[in-house]
């Protein structure tokens, strides 16, 4: 895997390529755009042109929001199509490969088979109205309640859903999956995770989140922690980390943001990856 962070954008584009260059990575994942704050032309050509030079040569753009793309309420979806045809062409101009995404939830009253035909119909909508021309990576979540795509057969019903008309896959993220009920802590439990996915999705597993944990296993909580400080880990995470399939694979660090941490997370599995 190459190994990335997620840069913020708190103090603008730049700052989330600058905190990739300071850890010295090739992948950067990053928000399209500050809260409230639209990045206009000027600073779009200034970040692209500092990414040319940079040392980050591969760029992932996680949406800023999740949208609620399978509400029953028409105006709302239409709203949320409305603002990922914003964040797919904000994408595009930063230079992205792939947008990853949330698939929300499905309105109360409602089914998951009917909240993720929704979705899939919004994003092909989505996609046709915008420029983007990168790949939508659907992300497992933590799952519970209404939340969609916190078991990977729903991630592949939703890749399903969306069909041939926008370019899709998978991110997989090792906390959301724990906290759904996967064990990648173990050996065991990482090897049938990664077989599971390699079933369901073949080669459209297009990034990784990796990301310890404090939440329980099964639990549905969301609760990162940095590498060695939560309850995943070496021995899953390395499991994960050898699969040649996936050598060439972006891998994003989103622990909390503390001063060192970035590098402190990158080095732990960089060990992992060269024992």
């Amino acid at each position: 895997m190459i190994l990335g962070i997620h840069g913020s954008v708190r103090d603008g584009l730049t700052q989330a390529l600058a905190e990739a260059e300071e850890a010295r990575c090739e992948v950067l994942q990053m928000l399209p755009y500050r809260r409230h704050s639209t990045p206009d032309e000027d600073e779009l050509r200034f970040f692209r042109a500092r990414l040319r030079r940079s040392c980050v040569k591969r760029l992932i753009a996680h949406s800023r929001f999740v949208p609620s793309l399978a509400s029953d309420d028409e105006a709302r979806r239409v709203r949320s199509v409305e603002l990922l045809v914003f964040e797919l062409e904000l994408a595009q101009r930063l230079g992205a490969e792939a947008y990853v995404l949330h698939a929300g939830a499905y309105s109360v009253g409602g089914t998951p088979g009917e909240g993720l035909r929704k979705t899939g119909e919004s994003i092909t909508k989505a996609v046709g109205r915008s420029d983007f021309k990168g790949k939508i990576l659907i992300e497992n979540v933590p799952g519970g309640g209404r939340r969609l795509c916190g078991s990977l057969e729903e991630l592949a019903q939703l890749r399903d859903a969306i069909g041939a008309g926008a370019q899709s896959g998978v991110c997989l993220d090792t906390a959301h999956a724990w906290a759904a009920g996967y064990d990648v802590a173990s050996t065991e439990g990482a090897l049938k995770f990664l077989a599971l996915a390699q079933r369901l999705f073949g080669g459209a597993v297009a990034a990784f989140h990796l990301n310890d944990t404090a939440a329980l296993l099964g639990s549905h909580k969301e609760n990162h922690a940095h590498w060695g400080a939560g309850r995943l880990g070496r021995e899953g995470i390395s499991t994960m980390l050898a699969h040649v399939e996936y050598a060439q694979t972006p891998a994003i660090v989103e622990t909390p943001k503390t001063p060192g941490g970035d590098r402190e997370n990158l080095d732990y599995l960089a060990g992992l990856l060269d024992p």
